[in-house]
């Protein structure tokens, strides 16, 4: 097993006009008792919740890794989510990087965060082939391309990515058993195992 670590799971699963959510509260409580399991200290805040700033400033601060379990909305995480990122991300940010000196050189290299990680695990109603395949919607540009403006906000903050995870067509052609599966597997490849 690799060594023991401290995990903050961010449970994005949200409602919309009163449905929705599910699947989300699904994988992170999944992935709460899987790194449980392994030794891993882990903690959760449901995004859609009651929440205080100062206490997730505080969890970040005692995380080794962050895990952001989102849907796909709109492209990008729920508002909720959007409005944790505005709340607390702004008490942990510690300036962009940049000096008076030099001011057109070095934004986004400030953040004081440098020994954690984070890992984006999303699920969304596309198929997989709509992000992957040059010409198709997402321009080929994968999960992490259309993550972009989250992995910065992550990198802003000086935090490292670990490799992102990917549920698709959950709606329209879902493939629950093997996702769930996928994600084990997924979860023991990056945290460790038994």
């Amino acid at each position: 097993m690799k060594k023991s670590k401290n995990i903050l799971i961010l449970d994005c699963g949200c409602q919309n006009y009163g449905v929705g959510g599910t699947l989300n509260h699904f994988y992170s409580d999944y992935a709460m008792k899987e790194l449980e399991k392994v030794g891993h200290q882990v903690k959760l805040t449901l995004v859609e919740g009651s929440w205080e700033v100062e206490e997730e400033v505080e969890k970040i601060q005692w995380a080794d890794v962050l895990i952001v379990q989102t849907p796909g909305w709109w492209m990008t995480t729920p508002w909720q989510f959007v409005r944790y990122e505005d709340l607390v991300f702004v008490k942990i940010a510690s300036g962009d990087g940049r000096h008076h000196q030099t001011p057109d050189k070095g934004y986004g290299t400030g953040g004081t965060l440098t020994d954690k990680h984070y890992m984006i695990s999303s699920t969304w109603n596309a198929p997989k082939a709509a992000f992957d395949r040059e010409g198709d919607f997402f321009e080929g540009r994968g999960v992490d391309g259309v993550f972009f403006p989250l992995r910065k906000a992550f990198e802003f903050l000086g935090m490292k990515q670990l490799p992102s995870f990917m549920a698709n067509d959950v709606i329209k052609n879902p493939t629950f058993d093997d996702d769930k599966k996928r994600f084990k597997e997924h979860l023991k490849k990056v945290f460790g195992e038994e």
